[in-house]
């Protein structure tokens, strides 16, 4: 009888119990975009047969509203998101933090405190000039024949000053991004315990196999900046481009051998607009005072259409399909970053293109003859906005943050910095304002200019001169250009910009008068003209 009953009990089928599995589930694969990464984690492990829970431990962040699982080799019947707290001794960690942290704040308090005093160094030295509010210029305690020398060593000394204060703002942006992600990494230290996020998978198998996990999710702790370097040779007339990508991990999490990919179109998003008839009524007649403050207030017309312009310049426009509808580059050697303030420059596009020289002086700003370049960009992929580094024939110029992307096909002109061949002067001779007419009076306001444009090439060099002629906001106001008539006018469909075009011969000199007249109603005032 007992022999029957163990016999009977083992043909019962014995059920299949869960299993839990611990795993880990690194970085394996990472799309870089400029505001966020879309990052890949695989694992596999081997199963019996039933159903198993995959607990996958460690993971710094996880995004499930994006979050996407393929499982192979198994069927996924579920997955939630769990916590692990860990208690642990962070005082090391967190010493070295606030450490590091008052040795950063302690040197950028050091950087401000040296750019205040190369500041008061400047509008000193300016001062001695004559160029700076304050003091009076002591070029009348100096001889004449050593005014030359006198004002080149003081010229010398105001650009160095400047170049040591250009320099440390270049170096306080990369201070600032550390000390926020020193902060952040202090804050999350917590006081002594450690928490770190968890996914449970079910998965089922109906034999044993081995389940291959792919986890693909979206993060805004990562991504990258892009760095323009452009280097002219004047000689060859040619500029050599590199893109360099700034990647940045953020995560909490290093990462080892990662394939990444450069996304150079940042996905974007805007509502669909909810479309509205377009009604046109008659204006109510406006009050005498509210003319004359809609007419101040417009009186700068070429300013604003010119602030439009950059505003619509701004927007984003349709980008070349690559990949879908972005670019991608995938680099060339997989990536090894460490979590925190670190970054990993990457160069990842370079070309050299040809430019076209020339040389412009812009008469409204200080006087100074710039050379320019022009060139296209003929390469196969956009140059995205961020920080632009010049150089010239292999010389550092400047460096500034470039907000719109240079498209293919797009032709790009800049600055490549004083050409110190060639110098201008510019006198302002006093403004004039009187009156004119018998019956109907009008006001009338006077300006000159007298330029001097002086060459020490040893050949023939074409220089544009563009000024800024006053562009009228109403009907009761006329302008009229004075002095030497300019070759062009509203260059580039920019109101009131003339340019004056010379071909110097070699050690060449050219002088003249250019200026404008306003007139106006005798009982009004103009704005716009403040400083003449």
């Amino acid at each position: 009888m007992k022999r029957s009953l163990l016999l009977a009990c083992a043909l019962i089928p014995i059920p299949l119990f869960a299993a839990d599995f611990a795993v880990t589930a690194p970085v394996s694969k990472a799309v870089l975009f400029p505001a966020q990464a879309h990052l890949s984690r695989t694992f596999s492990q081997a199963l019996p047969a039933g159903e198993h829970q995959l607990v996958v431990k460690g993971l710094p962040e996880l995004d499930l509203d994006s979050l996407q699982v393929a499982v192979k080799g198994a069927e996924l019947l579920g997955m939630r998101q769990g916590f692990a707290i860990a208690e642990g001794d962070v005082s090391a960690r967190r010493a070295e933090l606030d450490a590091a942290i008052l040795e950063l704040e302690q040197a950028m308090a050091a950087a401000r405190a040296a750019d205040s005093l190369d500041q008061q160094q400047i509008n000193h030295l300016q001062s001695l000039m004559g160029q700076a509010p304050q003091g009076e210029a002591v070029f009348a305690q100096v001889p004449v024949e050593k005014w030359a020398s006198a004002w080149a060593s003081i010229g010398k000394a105001v650009a160095q000053r400047q170049a040591a204060i250009n320099q440390r703002v270049v170096t306080r942006e990369e201070q600032q991004r550390k000390l926020e992600a020193l902060r952040q990494e202090r804050q999350q230290l917590g006081q002594g315990q450690t928490r770190s996020r968890e996914l449970v998978l079910t998965v089922g198998a109906e034999t044993s196999a081995t389940a291959q996990v792919e986890l693909q999710y979206f993060t805004g702790q990562a991504g990258w900046q892009n760095q323009l370097r452009v280097d002219l040779d004047s000689g060859s007339e040619t500029v050599a481009v590199t893109g360099i990508a700034l990647i940045h991990n953020r995560t909490g999490e290093d990462w080892q051998n990662v394939s990444a990919t450069l996304g150079l179109v940042p996905a974007g998003y805007r509502h669909l607009p909810d479309p509205q008839p377009w009604i046109v009524r008659l204006a109510t007649p406006q009050p005498e005072m509210r003319k004359q403050s809609l007419r101040s207030v417009m009186a700068e017309p070429a300013a604003f259409e010119a602030d439009m312009a950059e505003r619509v310049q701004a927007m984003p426009v349709a980008a070349p399909v690559a990949h879908g509808f972005d670019m991608r580059v995938p680099l060339s050697s997989p990536l090894s970053l460490a979590s925190g303030s670190a970054s990993a420059r990457v160069p990842y596009q370079q070309a050299e293109l040809p430019v076209t020289l020339s040389r412009e002086s812009y008469l409204w700003q200080q006087p100074a003859v710039l050379l320019v370049g022009e060139w296209k960009n003929t390469s196969a992929l956009p140059w995205l906005a961020g920080r632009v580094t010049l150089l010239r024939d292999g010389q550092w110029l400047a460096r500034y943050h470039r907000g719109d992307s240079i498209k293919q096909g797009e032709q790009v002109k800049m600055s490549f910095g004083d050409d110190p061949r060639l110098q201008i002067e510019v006198v302002r001779e006093p403004s004039q304002q009187g009156e004119v007419g018998l019956i109907s009076k009008e006001n009338t306001l006077s300006a000159l200019k007298n330029i001097t444009l002086t060459s020490h090439y040893d050949k023939a060099v074409t220089v544009n001169l563009l000024d800024r002629l006053p562009v009228a906001g109403n009907e009761d106001i006329t302008v009229t250009a004075k002095g030497k008539a300019a070759d062009a006018r509203d260059v580039d469909d920019v109101k009131g910009l003339q340019r004056w075009q010379f071909t110097l011969p070699a050690g060449g000199e050219e002088s003249f008068k250019q200026g404008f007249e306003i007139r106006y109603p005798e009982e009004s005032t103009l704005s716009g003209v403040e400083g003449l």
